[in-house]
């Protein structure tokens, strides 16, 4: 039989919140199943999901790309035209 980890168990593992475990547990977030109204995750299934995770994680397969930003200087006080927030952060 695997082993059922509690909530605070998790918690401490993740360096969370024991409420942060349970709402991830009912969104489906984290493999757990609910015992006697008390959620449990199975530790095989835990150490998977690190594995899934680790392997998604974006340091593990390469550094994100970065879009260079153009920014647009206005002037204080001038006005050399009306412009829209889609013109001022459309670089963004």
């Amino acid at each position: 039989m695997q082993k059922l980890l509690t909530t605070k168990e998790v918690a401490d593992i993740l360096r969370m919140r024991i409420e942060t475990i349970t709402r991830k547990a009912e969104q489906g977030l984290l493999p757990a199943i609910k015992v006697d109204g008390r959620w449990r995750i199975p530790q095989d299934r835990l150490e998977q999901w690190f594995k899934e995770k680790e392997a998604a994680s974006p340091t593990m397969k390469r550094q994100k790309q970065f879009k260079p930003v153009s920014l647009k200087t206005f002037r204080m006080g001038e006005s050399v035209g009306t412009y829209t927030r889609r013109e001022i952060y459309k670089d963004l």
